[in-house]
């Protein structure tokens, strides 16, 4: 038998630690990547930043993180991204996850560079107790073919026209992207190395699926949207029910979104399209002439945490005047515990520490779910997770809320 253990030892890794790196993910995932898949995630690894705990010389956990800058209402913030966070099945329920968490949520705290790290989570019951919150939701559903998928009032616009590019062409499509990056919380910014990522298009991967295509809606001006997507042949009575299976699609107006939708839901061939990540408050689900055959699934997504609190409140602006006193719970980063003054309002904020009396009792957790705006104070406090004034907790959950719902779309 395992003899019990409360500590573990954390370090940084480098280059020549790769391999047990991989090889730790491989377990605590129950899978292998194929070669390719390998060679190309390390080209956004960053040095330095992923970390491992040890049993004596055995690597047996892991976690990293990379540098990336998240919309927030008003603007954006540097946050670290948590991924590839994985325990060995030897050693799991043993404290190694939380040794692990403990380390990286104090080095970037050191770093004094992200005010805030995001995750996506391999599983939702997790993170909580380490202060992420659930801060963002996505539909999915899958849409039969039909022409007329789309209500005849949906909007169109006879200027646009569709084209298809290369769908690796990344450049063709930035624009869009940043436009539409700018209004909506929760979306990263983009370098060429997840440019790189977010047209990645291994065979390996394919699981019988075309290469990626991408097909872009633009007129006179420029590119106003695109979509990128795989399809999959498949025969039977029916003849040609394939599917196709979208990446991501956006646009800058809706007549351009609505424009590529027509094109997903008609494609020669195929029976049905798989959208996987849809943002929750997406037209699609006004446009759609039967919701219900879609069957729209909602799902968890990105998760916050504020690794600095005074820096994060500080750094979004707020949809309403508001000046309250938080008093918060953060056991795992225990420099943001106590009383804290936000005043702030669409202009900005300050966040300093205070010795009046508190109007609001939350714990870390729930100061990420609210963070971007799509989790509202109210809705926690109904969940017995927020207490306080009725006054302070309507006027601070209309503050912080997002006209957009936030939405992150891609998995990192």
């Amino acid at each position: 038998m395992t003899s019990p253990r409360t500590t573990w030892p954390v370090r940084t890794l480098g280059d020549d630690d790769w391999r047990a790196f991989l090889d730790v993910d491989a377990h605590a995932f129950g899978m292998t990547a194929p070669p390719e898949l390998e060679e190309s995630a390390r080209e956004t690894q960053e040095p330095g930043r992923d970390i491992g705990a040890y049993d004596d010389d055995v690597l047996v956990g892991i976690a990293g993180a990379y540098s990336l800058e998240v919309t927030v209402p008003g603007g954006t913030v540097p946050a670290a991204g948590v991924s590839w966070v994985g325990v060995l099945p030897t050693h799991r329920r043993r404290g190694v996850l939380g040794a692990l968490m403990d380390f990286q949520l104090g080095s970037v705290h050191d770093a004094g560079r992200e005010p805030i790290a995001v995750l996506w989570a391999s599983e939702p019951q997790i993170y909580g107790r380490f202060g992420y919150g659930r801060a963002s939701h996505h539909l999915s559903m899958t849409v039969p073919r039909s022409a007329t998928a789309l209500s005849p009032d949906a909007p169109a616009d006879p200027a646009l026209r569709l084209r298809l590019v290369p769908a690796g062409d990344w450049k063709a499509t930035a624009g869009v992207y940043d436009e539409v990056r700018a209004r909506r919380p929760g979306m990263l910014g983009r370098d060429d190395r997840w440019w790189a990522r977010v047209v990645r298009d291994l065979p390996a991967l394919r699981q019988g699926a075309s290469a990626l295509r991408c097909v872009v809606a633009e007129d006179a001006h420029g590119v106003r949207g695109y979509a990128r997507y795989a399809t999959k042949q498949h025969f039977d009575e029916n003849f040609g029910s394939g599917r196709v299976d979208v990446r991501e699609v956006l646009a800058v107006d809706p007549a351009a979104l609505a424009t590529l939708y027509r094109y997903l839901f008609d494609l020669d061939l195929m029976g049905t399209t798989s959208l996987w990540n849809v943002p929750v408050d997406d037209p699609l689900l006004h446009w759609l002439e039967n919701t219900r055959r879609a069957k729209p699934e909602h799902g968890d997504a990105l998760y916050v945490r504020l690794v600095d609190l005074p820096a994060a409140l500080s750094a979004r602006s707020y949809a309403s005047d508001v000046d309250v006193v938080l008093d918060v719970e953060d056991r795992r980063c225990p420099w943001n515990e106590g009383r804290w003054r936000l005043t702030a309002g669409t202009d900005g904020a300050t966040c300093t520490r205070t010795d009046d009396p508190a109007d609001l009792t939350l714990g870390a957790r729930d100061l990420g779910a609210a963070y971007l705006g799509g989790t509202s104070l109210r809705e926690l406090a109904g969940a017995g997770r927020v207490s306080g004034a009725p006054d302070k907790l309507q006027a601070a959950s209309q503050a912080f809320g997002s006209d957009l719902a936030p939405w992150c779309p891609i998995v990192f």
